[in-house]
């Protein structure tokens, strides 16, 4: 019988089709060991495209749902305890659901930027200035990603300089979701705004690179904060 895809929400295919399959792995449907469907067979069950499929298969494999065996196909996994804490970009489709991700981030980061000022060394230092000016160069490209991959290598930096694996860790764990606009595209409607928008997350992140630079854990961590909450207030308004 066919599961063709119809939906009436604002939910992207493969997120539709990641909770079907999970829901047919929770069941007992697809046993843990088990092949699930063969691509051309969900192509077919869901009536979607390969890289619909691709990206929906992708999703649960980062999730643990599954593994994939090159040659051989994708075998669902035995779900463990390590398994709970799950972020998937299907978890992210509310503003609700990023200004949360927002508040986790204002109070991780700001203890990363505080032991970042006191820890970090030159090569710290010469990781987030590339990244600063890689968000510059790109305030003005029509390529919004490129200020996307330079603002998440500005917090990973910072992260690094902390010294302590666990931040650096848990922020890659998060991916580039952890930066808003590459979910929400609603701050970026015209070049306009969206130019104005950048220009204001650089100001905030030269604030915060220079507070490391001379070692002022306070004003680094007061930054950060402001930073974010920023954010938070543009989301919710």
């Amino acid at each position: 019988m066919s599961s063709a895809i119809k939906p009436r929400s604002t939910k992207k295919l493969s997120q539709i089709i990641v909770e079907q399959l999970i829901e047919k792995i929770q069941s007992g449907e697809f046993k843990v060991g088990e092949k699930i469907p063969t691509e051309l067979e969900l192509i077919e069950t869901f009536e979607v495209s390969r890289s619909v499929i691709r990206e929906a298969i992708t999703e649960l494999r980062s999730l643990g749902f599954v593994e994939t065996r090159h040659g051989i196909g994708t075998f669902v996994r035995e779900q463990t305890i390590e398994q709970n804490f799950l972020l998937s970009n299907a978890s992210l489709e509310t503003i609700n659901d990023i200004v949360s991700l927002l508040e986790l981030r204002m109070s991780l980061e700001s203890e990363a930027v505080f032991l970042a000022s006191e820890r970090r060394k030159q090569i710290h230092i010469d990781k987030m200035k590339a990244a600063l000016e890689d968000f510059e160069h790109h305030i003005s490209s029509d390529a919004n990603d490129g200020t996307v991959k330079a603002d998440y290598d500005f917090h990973i930096a910072i992260a690094e300089a902390s010294e302590n694996q666990y931040f650096v860790d848990f922020l890659k764990y998060l991916g580039e979701k952890i930066i808003p606009r590459a979910r929400l595209k609603s701050i970026e409607q015209s070049p306009e705004n969206r130019e104005e928008y950048l220009k204001a997350v650089h100001h905030d992140h030269v604030n915060i690179y220079n507070a490391i630079v001379d070692q002022d854990g306070l004003l680094a961590r007061q930054m950060m904060r402001a930073h974010l909450s920023k954010s938070i207030k543009k989301f919710k308004q």
